[in-house]
């Protein structure tokens, strides 16, 4: 099995993530490419997701 030789881009915010995804879907790119910009894309999608937990208000909780 061949090892993974790319750099994986990182991706800070929102807006990152959704032009990564448009150009995956996009773009032609070759297997180890195309690897390396799915696990940025995961990477993004988990960190912003877990960063976003902690701020998500349940709707009406000051009204408690």
């Amino acid at each position: 099995m061949s090892e993974l030789t790319c750099e994986v881009p990182v991706l800070h915010n929102i807006q990152e993530l959704e032009e990564a995804i448009k150009q995956y879907k996009s773009k032609d790119l070759s297997d180890n490419d195309l690897l390396c910009q799915w696990q940025a894309i995961r990477d993004a999608a988990l960190n912003l997701a877990s960063s976003n937990k902690d701020t998500e208000k349940v709707p009406g909780q000051d009204s408690y």
